[in-house]
């Protein structure tokens, strides 16, 4: 008995383990592709946040000097577990229109309407992931730009298209 609870645990581990690594290789793949946000130019997501990380450590470099101030956060890494969270939340309400999370999604979109953040709208199984992905760029790019704002001393200022675009 105890041989078998083994091995199985060993199964569950090995499929745990694929599926990590086979959700990592699409995030990969998904983040190679022009981002879907018409403010975006067609830049990719892995362009987009290696130019967001530069503007964070110029900001960083440049509030360090400041007296009062000990550094700037690094929103990138910050809203990774909450952007995360958001989208699988978001492609749950799409899948499951009924449930209470959908109805908490369609309450904020009616309150407090989001331009940058997608609609919430019914999917199929084979939808999810599109409505993952979607939550989870917008998400970002809102965080990034969008609200940018709010940074005061540790705003980023905006993408450097020229930049990216001239890399191509």
């Amino acid at each position: 008995m105890g041989r078998f609870l083994l091995e199985l645990l060993k199964i569950v581990l090995v499929t745990a383990l694929l599926l990590v690594i086979s959700f990592g290789v699409w995030i990969y793949f998904r983040g190679t592709q022009p981002m879907d946000i018409p403010e975006a130019r067609g830049i990719t997501f892995w362009q987009f946040i290696q130019d967001r990380w530069n503007a964070t450590q110029e900001a960083d470099t440049r509030v360090s000097a400041l007296p009062q101030y000990l550094g700037c956060r690094n929103d990138i890494s910050y809203y990774f577990p909450l952007n995360l969270r958001g989208s699988f939340n978001f492609a749950y309400a799409s899948l499951n229109p009924d449930s209470k999370l959908a109805y908490a999604f369609k309450y904020w979109e009616e309150q407090k309407p989001d331009e940058v953040l997608p609609k919430l709208k019914p999917v199929n199984l084979s939808g999810v992931p599109d409505a993952f992905w979607s939550y989870f760029e917008r998400a970002y790019w809102r965080a990034l730009v969008s609200i940018d704002y709010m940074a005061a001393e540790c705003k980023l200022g905006p993408v450097n298209f020229d930049g990216i675009l001239a890399g191509k």
